[in-house]
């Protein structure tokens, strides 16, 4: 079946991406005759993808693969909370904006595996979701960020916080202690090695749900003493150290120009 969630075809996602202002984001940007399909085979869910014409060329402008699962109550009960039935969630398993008739510059370079420059609408695409979930009367919208980079964009862009308080404060707490490095460098650091923390063991990345609210009962969740204790206690025990010599070794291997973060 190709529908998104069981329920949204490829014109019911375009005239959501209408509706959020995608549409008119990428028509800004000089694409012409936009299609959306929803794509299933070589694929376990279906694949959202929006397709634009620039330059007599046809381009793939947005890629977005989500779907559903579950979370126990006892989850919550190891760890202080009590919840009377478990959760439904929408997982964003995947999505990548992209222009790829822009380039990269030097103020600007590629962050891992991104092969062409973001079309802006990224926002505006979670807000697509959010409407889905919100409709199927889901619990959350989550991620499970596959690069650091990837879960500072969601904090910031929608305030996702890890279903895990103590995986949360150790997010923002390497956030403060990362702070010298661009995005893209942080991300690297943690994929290589270089980051350990206040036992001198290398800091995996390796993340849990990363969740936007959506009933009262996650946001209570969330607002809970049990919660911001928990966010706050690791927060202030955890220190981390970067390995610099190791990081500049890991930008040369890959081709990564040095960029300080942005002030």
């Amino acid at each position: 079946m190709n529908r998104v969630l069981g329920r949204y075809d490829a014109a019911a996602i375009r005239r959501l991406f209408a509706e959020e202002g995608i549409v008119a984001a990428v028509e800004a940007r000089g694409f012409t005759g936009l299609g959306v399909r929803v794509v299933t085979r070589g694929h376990v869910l279906p694949h959202a993808r929006l397709y634009g014409r620039k330059l007599a060329h046809r381009f793939l402008l947005l890629d977005a693969c989500v779907g559903e699962a579950r979370v126990q109550q006892d989850f919550f009960a190891a760890h202080g909370y009590r919840v009377d039935r478990p959760l439904d969630l929408v997982v964003v398993h995947w999505v990548r904006e992209q222009d790829p008739t822009a380039a990269f510059t030097a103020d600007r370079p590629p962050l891992l595996l991104q092969q062409h420059p973001g079309l802006g609408i990224l926002r505006r695409s979670l807000r697509v979701v959010v409407r889905m979930a919100t409709e199927l009367q889901k619990d959350a919208v989550v991620n499970v960020p596959k690069f650091f980079h990837d879960a500072q964009i969601f904090f910031r862009s929608r305030l996702f916080l890890f279903l895990d308080a103590a995986e949360q404060g150790r997010f923002e707490a390497l956030v403060r202690d990362l702070g010298a490095l661009s995005a893209g460098d942080a991300s690297l650091a943690l994929l290589g090695g270089c980051v350990r923390g206040t036992n001198g063991e290398v800091m995996v990345w390796n993340p849990g749900y990363q969740v936007f609210p959506l009933s009262d009962l996650v946001t209570a969740y969330f607002h809970s003493d049990a919660y911001c204790a928990a966010v706050h206690r690791t927060y202030d025990r955890a220190r981390f150290a970067l390995d610099i010599d190791r990081l500049a070794q890991l930008r040369g291997e890959v081709g990564r120009p040095h960029r300080p973060a942005a002030a």
